[in-house]
């Protein structure tokens, strides 16, 4: 029989070998009363745009035992996105994030090799995979698994690897002793803030989705907002300023997950070629990827605006 905490040195050193860059442990149960409250107060305050689905399922977003039932532990993991090579500054801009293939699968796959490993080694366990899929406060529980601690611009931020990082969770019915919460944090820094071109970042971890570049260019299924059309930046599919600027980034190191390479083609995609995409180019060139979120009619009006904000 092997003891919670060996169960769980094994656990992390799966994570590990499957490739996820941090692993960590924390309790099912309610959310703080002030990150609820703080989740309450964004919603209330319009932040979700149009994203209706954020406020669905209240009671469950805030606690995870009331999607998954029987829930005891969160096994919380994190991948590195960080490119090795990157598009060219003069070309139109996507997200690191959307580089390769899409992070859900990439993640889940991971993750169900994980669970089944510890169904298999540790003792049977039944609960569900989550990446960015449920209701699930996914930051926050990376917070409590001991991961890192969220920073202004409303990231996890991993101390001395920064914050270009997928979080994907298993919820288990099995009890592990819990990882205690990181210290860290901004400090007086707000380089996040400042740099915002539309300044949808409203303060420490209020982000307002309607001025989002992110949000505009990927979630959004109506015009851009010509407020955001004027501060793209040469961005067409998301947003990465927020990041770029973050002094803990200074420590992000290129990952080594091959699915999320980007191809040579991706790389060398100009804005004259976005601009004649045919549908066919773009469901070959983005096979499999994120960026099929925003949809080709999508990814051309983002292009589009672009001339418009010049």
């Amino acid at each position: 029989m092997i003891d919670s905490k060996q169960a769980v040195l094994l656990i992390k050193k799966e994570a590990a070998r499957l490739g996820f860059d941090a692993c960590g442990i924390a309790a099912a149960g309610g959310v703080a009363e002030t990150d609820r409250t703080h989740l309450s107060e964004w919603l209330e305050a319009g932040y979700a745009a149009e994203m209706n689905y954020m406020h669905n399922h209240f009671e469950k977003r805030i606690d995870p035992r009331e999607l998954v039932e029987g829930a005891r532990s969160l096994v919380m993991v994190a991948l590195n996105y960080y490119p090795s090579a990157f598009r060219k500054e003069h070309d139109p801009q996507f997200a690191y994030y959307a580089y390769g293939k899409d992070y859900h699968d990439v993640i889940k796959e991971k993750l169900k090799s994980l669970f089944e490993y510890i169904n298999t080694h540790i003792a049977p366990v039944t609960g569900r995979i989550f990446t960015d899929s449920a209701p699930v406060l996914d930051r926050y529980w990376a917070v409590q698994a001991g991961l890192g601690f969220i920073g202004k611009n409303g990231n996890l931020i991993i101390p001395g690897k920064g914050s270009y990082f997928f979080i994907g969770e298993l919820i288990i019915d099995l009890q592990l002793p819990a990882d205690s919460p990181v210290k860290g944090s901004c400090g007086s820094c707000t380089r996040c803030l400042d740099a915002c071109p539309p300044k949808a970042l409203r303060g420490a971890r209020k982000l307002d989705a309607r001025r989002c570049i992110s949000y505009q260019t990927i979630e959004n299924r109506g015009e851009i907002d010509a407020a955001v059309v004027s501060v793209l930046n040469n961005r067409v599919y998301g947003c990465d300023i927020c990041q770029q600027v973050c002094p803990w980034n200074r420590f992000a190191s290129p990952h080594a997950t091959p699915e999320l390479q980007p191809t040579e083609e991706f790389l060398a995609l100009d804005r004259e070629g976005l601009e004649k995409m045919t549908p066919e180019e773009f469901s070959r060139i983005f096979k499999g990827s994120a960026v099929k979120r925003a949809g080709f009619k999508g990814l051309r009006r983002n292009v589009e605006a672009l001339g418009k904000g010049e």
